[in-house]
């Protein structure tokens, strides 16, 4: 009788509305973080000119947000465990919020502006290792798939729906300030909804061992586990090529596919609201057929294939066909990842696999988005994409097909 009491609240927990009510106000926290992100990158020119730099100060500004990131993510394995979700999402917010502030006050001055990006990243950083960490507790293993493909396109989400936004404000208003404005209100508004709707599972879906208080975070214990270190890897080497192609798709339609610039960039935005769609629909997927690495080599194959055609095809019908296999490596490849890490170490740990995750997403975003324009420079779009992409997928590629064989479900 008790452990029907006790398997009817956890059904309740997972069905009842309050963990996908959870699901969104932790993916809207999450939202924030890649949008606050891709201010500078989206109205770029403008910025540029108000404070007086170039592209390879641009590259700086940018860079700093993913680098802070990378180094915050580790410490914030233990620091959410501390201090709890709740907390934790507050604080990342706070960056949020803080960050859009000091942006806004920073004048001309190119060293404040850059401070603002690092307290932005904070939030990043710190939203990469709280989001999966979250919502597993509302929900079985087995049911995973969809809730966290869901939080898989938390940037993937933002990419496609904040540069016509930003654009848009910034033409509006005339003035890239209003930019600013806009995401320093919105982070307050999912704050005070975060805060309204979010509460902790009444029995959540953890370890026993964990619930009994016998178990503890250990990062020498996260460490020895060898899978996550290969979910890390293939995520590392996977947005390293993947955003390192996002940043000149638009660039190379407009020249190469002869597209005005309109369709140029719809066709991108394109790519993007399917990788977003895609997310979900690939967790969902893994949990109907019970396998997260099968789902994960169709996606990563995908990704090789992108990158042999994403800088070689000249027709845009063909194009076309780019665009998919962008969704299925933008959506799918990290809604698998992120599902598998929760899967693969106990759930005390789950914080510290998200942080591995996390920190080697930063890292991949840092390096692929400082380096592609001078590979482009020096050899050219098509071998670019045959001599780096390529090359990136395939070695992500092999990592699942024989790194995860037989570790991952």
């Amino acid at each position: 009788m008790t452990e029907m009491v006790k398997q009817s609240v956890k059904k309740g927990n997972m069905t009842g509305g309050r963990a996908w009510a959870v699901v969104i106000v932790v993916f809207l926290a999450g939202f924030c973080m890649p949008a606050n992100m891709g201010k500078t990158m989206w109205i770029a020119p403008l910025v540029m000119e108000a404070y007086g730099f170039g592209p390879d100060v641009l590259g700086w500004v940018n860079g700093v947000f993913y680098i802070l990131g990378a180094l915050i993510a580790f410490p914030a394995a233990s620091f959410v465990r501390r201090l709890g979700i709740r907390n934790s999402v507050v604080i990342a917010l706070a960056c949020g919020i803080v960050g859009n502030f000091v942006g806004l006050m920073s004048g001309t001055s190119v060293s404040v502006l850059m401070i603002s990006r690092i307290i932005e990243g904070a939030g990043f950083g710190l939203m990469g290792v709280i989001g999966v960490t979250a919502i597993t507790p509302w929900f079985p293993k087995e049911k995973r798939g969809l809730p966290l493909g869901i939080w898989g396109a938390w940037v993937a989400c933002a990419n496609a729906v904040t540069p016509v936004l930003d654009g848009f404000l910034a033409e509006a208003t005339g003035g890239f300030v209003s930019v600013w404005q806009f995401f320093l209100a919105f982070d307050i508004v999912v704050l005070v909804l975060f805060l309204v709707a979010y509460r902790d599972p009444s029995d959540p879906y953890i370890d026993e061992a964990e619930k009994a208080g016998e178990v503890t975070f250990s990062y020498g214990e996260l460490f020895k586990n060898k899978v996550v270190w290969v979910l890390a890897f293939v995520f590392f080497v996977e947005e390293g090529a993947f955003i390192a192609s996002q940043g000149f798709l638009s660039t190379y339609v407009t020249t190469f596919l002869d597209a005005p610039l309109m369709v140029g960039t719809g066709l991108v935005s394109a790519g993007a609201v399917w990788g977003m769609c895609f997310s979900p629909i690939a967790g969902k997927i893994s949990d109907a057929i019970g396998s997260r690495r099968k789902v994960l080599v169709f996606c990563m194959a995908s990704a090789v294939l992108f990158g042999a055609l994403v800088f070689y095809v000249t027709d845009f019908n063909v194009y076309i066909l780019v665009i998919i296999l962008n969704g299925f490596t933008g959506g799918g490849v990290a809604a698998m990842l992120w599902a598998s890490c929760s899967e693969v170490v106990p759930s005390h740990l789950i914080s510290g696999a998200t942080a591995a995750l996390a920190c080697s997403q930063s890292v991949g975003m840092f390096l692929g988005s400082m380096f592609m324009g001078n590979v482009i420079n020096a050899i050219g779009f098509t071998m670019a994409g045959w001599c780096v992409l390529v090359p990136c997928f395939s070695v992500g590629l092999l990592a699942v097909i024989f790194g995860l064989r037989g570790k991952l479900r």
